[in-house]
């Protein structure tokens, strides 16, 4: 029944699928992520790959990409699978959703558990977790929690396995209670590894007191770990039924872990029985592997033989084809070579006088737009230089009077604030407000400063503003450089950053 659902959901989403970057439909997402088999037929699986290609819609290719990989993991086709999870996030668009990047992540983390690549593994989860930790995606953070216990407990870090455990039983509620109850029975378990009966007892109770779940399950461990704390035989029978109802892989780790138990408590007899029982579904359980594996691998050789068949039939018709059709081009080049070799004769000498012709008028072309350039950048540069003495001359007609006002008896220069205040009006009349757009530009500039500057605009000589500051030529000098370096100048001299200011 749950395989005709997720046929019809992945059907109506195909068919509402028509613009790219259209959400994924929540329901049919959350069903993929409760569940861990996905058997969605091939066909279907590539219409919607073909369809998503034809509309360059990279988001649902990912998306396809993922579930194809993820039915042939559960074949255990894992070159295929890990192909397809690779192109899965070859396509992931971005921004791309969250749960896509953390299925991917856990599914790959699959992949280094059975290569025994722990560290990459543990990137991985790490990755996913932070992820659903950031996005606070309950479903993932419980299904995450469950994987890193499971992990922690192969490598019988318990203690590990019960913090990933109650980390994950956080957010259990917001995803059902059935999952919340899970993770207490799950709780319960880890403690009856670790010999703490009363906390498993404790843990145990509280998925009896959710209501959901497998009760019956629940029930029978609570009996059987109620029996264990008070060291009745009975213990051994509810732990044969407990064991009785978990799948294989599971059931031969409770046989070792209950033999391990009794063997620390000094019953060796009992211990041995459970040890025997382990080493016979342990052999069961490494023949069905071992079988499984084989079944694969011949059929994944059969698949290969077929493949390099059909590539071997098809490079050989390839080839016949392509003799047939290098004779044939072979022939038609050979005509219309000689068809363009006549025309070439015929027409030869009329191309090279009319090309010749061409080059003479383009070169004249050049040469007279050269002219003109050449004659049009004299003209702009004489009257810059026209407007330049212009605006000097002006300048110099006003200032100059003004300054020579400005001398005492003995022939010093003293200028008043009115003067200073004269000479930066004409500044700011020959020069476009000289002054407001240098203090706007430099606003660390002073007043004195500023003054400076309108001077050296004028291009007077250093004699005169030495005569003007009542210091020695060198000083100016001096001053000029300490300006420069306030104004933060490197690629210039003071005076051509003034006057081209």
């Amino acid at each position: 029944m749950r395989k005709v659902l997720l046929f019809l959901l992945f059907a109506s989403w195909l068919s509402a699928c028509n613009h790219r970057h259209e959400e994924f439909p929540s329901l049919f997402w959350d069903s993929i992520a409760l569940h861990d088999s996905v058997l969605l037929p091939d066909s279907l699986l590539d219409k919607g790959l073909q369809q998503a290609i034809e509309a360059d819609d990279s988001l649902h290719i990912s998306l396809i990409y993922f579930f194809k990989g993820k039915k042939l993991h559960q074949d255990f086709f894992l070159l295929r699978a890990q192909e397809c999870y690779e192109k899965a996030r070859q396509y992931l668009p971005t921004p791309s959703p969250s749960r896509l990047q953390m299925e991917l992540d856990i599914a790959q983390a699959d992949f280094c558990r059975f290569n025994h690549f722990a560290s990459q593994e543990t990137r991985l989860l790490n990755k996913a977790l932070d992820k659903a930790l950031q996005e606070q995606d309950s479903l993932m953070l419980v299904r995450i929690g469950l994987i890193r216990s499971s992990r922690s407990k192969s490598k019988k870090e318990f203690d590990q396995a019960l913090a990933e455990l109650r980390m994950a039983d956080q957010y259990a509620a917001s995803v059902s209670i059935e999952k919340q109850a899970e993770l207490q029975a799950e709780m319960a378990v880890v403690h009856l590894y670790m010999e703490q009966p009363d906390s498993a007892l404790a843990d145990i109770e509280r998925a009896i007191a959710t209501g959901a779940g497998r009760q019956n399950f629940y029930r029978t461990f609570c009996k059987g770990i109620r029996f264990h704390i008070a060291r009745n035989d009975s213990a051994h029978y509810y732990f044969r039924q407990i064991a009785e109802m978990y799948p294989l892989s599971r059931k031969t780790d409770a046989y070792r872990y209950m033999s391990e138990a009794l063997y620390h408590r000094g019953e060796n007899l009992k211990a041995f029985d459970f040890l025997r029982e382990h080493v016979r579904y342990r052999d069961s359980l490494d023949a069905d592997k071992k079988a499984e594996l084989l079944d694969k691998v011949h059929a994944i050789s059969e698949y290969r033989k077929q493949q390099q068949q059909i590539e071997r039939s098809e490079s050989q018709l390839t080839r016949r084809i392509l003799q047939v059709y290098r004779l044939a081009i072979l022939v038609g080049f050979l005509i219309i070579l000689w068809g363009i070799y006549y025309i070439y004769t015929r027409r030869r000498q009329a191309l090279l006088n009319r090309d010749l012709m061409q080059a003479q008028l383009s070169r004249q072309e050049m040469e007279i737009r050269y002219l003109k350039e050449q004659e049009a950048k004299e003209q702009l540069e004489n009257a810059q230089l026209t407007q330049k003495i212009e605006y000097f001359k002006q300048l110099n007609e006003i200032t100059i009077p003004l300054l020579m006002r400005s001398r005492n008896q003995a022939g010093a220069l003293h200028l008043s604030q009115e003067d200073w205040q004269t000479l930066r009006n004409n500044t700011d009349a020959c020069f476009d407000y000289f002054t407001r757009r240098l203090r706007t530009t430099y606003p660390q500039l002073t007043d004195e400063e500023i003054d400076f500057c309108c001077l050296v605009k004028m291009e007077l000589p250093l004699a005169i503003l030495a005569e003007i500051y009542h210091i020695a030529k060198g000083s100016i000098s001096r001053k000029k450089m300490r300006l420069k370096e306030k104004i933060g100048i490197t690629d210039t001299s003071f005076d051509e950053f003034v006057t081209g200011f």
